[in-house]
C-alpha cells in the first residue's frame, strides 16, 4: 500500500471517528518540521537508520529551564501491549499502538529507543519522526508527559502477512516546543488518526510505511 493510501486511510478514519471523541475540530495534516525533514539521512539499506546519538537525555536542561523527564518516564511496558509478539491482527494492532506509545515517550524523554527497533528502513514518515525527537533533545527541548485516549484501534491482516491498522487516540492538552529553539508553549487536546503498514520481519511487526493526520481543538 503506497503512502498516498495510508494518508486517504487516516483521512477517513479521522472524517469517521472525529465526532465520536470530539467536537468543532480544525482537521490539519500533521508533517514533522521542515528543519527536521532536510536533516533526515537517506535510510541507505539495512535496519532503519536511527540512533540515540550516542548520548542519555537524562538531566539535560530544556531551554524553558525544565529538566528532561527522562529520568523519572519509565518506557512504555511491553505487557500493557499484550499479543504485540504474536504473528496475528490483534498482534499487528498492539504493536502500531506500542510504536506510537514509545513515539510519544520520546517526545517527553529523548529517546529513541525502542521506537527505532520497531520500524524498517522504508518507514520514511517513522524516521522524520524519530529525527524530530533528537534534534529537539539536542536543543534541549522536550514534551511534557501525556497519556493517549484510546478511540480506535482496528487491523485488516492479508495472506502475505500485511497488515494495515488505523488508530485514533487523543493526545491530552500538554506544553512542547511548537518552534525549533523556543520556549515550551501550551497546546490543545488533539485527535490522531495513524495508518500503518505493518510487516512481520525477524519474528517482530514492524511499521513499513505512516501516514498521520490531526484535528485540533477550536475554542469554546
Amino acid at each position: 500500500m503506497s503512502r498516498r493510501l495510508l494518508a486517504a486511510v487516516a483521512a477517513a478514519a479521522l472524517t469517521c471517528g472525529i465526532s465520536a471523541c470530539t467536537e468543532g475540530q480544525e482537521s490539519a495534516r500533521t508533517d514533522p518540521p521542515a528543519d527536521v525533514v532536510a536533516d533526515a539521512p537517506s535510510d541507505g539499506g539495512g535496519e532503519s537508520p536511527v540512533s540515540d546519538g550516542g548520548g542519555d537525555a537524562e538531566g539535560a536542561d530544556a531551554a524553558d529551564g525544565s529538566t528532561s523527564a527522562a529520568a523519572d518516564l519509565p518506557a512504555p511496558d511491553p505487557a500493557d501491549f499484550p499479543g504485540m509478539d504474536e504473528n496475528t491482527e490483534d498482534g499487528s494492532e498492539q504493536a502500531f499502538r506500542y510504536y506510537w506509545a514509545t513515539i510519544l515517550w520520546g517526545l517527553s524523554s529523548g529517546s529513541v529507543s525502542p521506537s527505532g527497533e520497531l520500524q524498517t528502513k522504508n518507514c520514511e514518515e517513522c524516521v522524520l519522526w524519530s529525527h524530530k525527537i533528537t534534534a529537539q533533545r539536542d536543543a534541549g527541548q522536550y514534551w511534557s508527559e501525556v497519556e493517549v485516549d484510546d478511540q480506535i484501534l482496528e487491523g485488516d491482516l492479508d495472506e502475505s502477512q500485511v497488515s494495515v491498522v488505523n488508530y485514533l487516540f487523543l493526545v491530552p492538552a500538554h506544553e512542547e516546543p511548537v518552534q525549533q529553539g523556543s520556549d515550551r508553549e501550551n497546546v490543545s487536546e488533539r485527535v490522531y488518526s495513524a495508518a500503518g503498514k505493518m510487516v512481520w520481519v525477524d519474528g517482530r511487526w514492524k511499521v513499513d510505511e505512516m501516514a498521520l493526520e490531526t484535528a485540533n481543538h477550536g475554542e469554546g
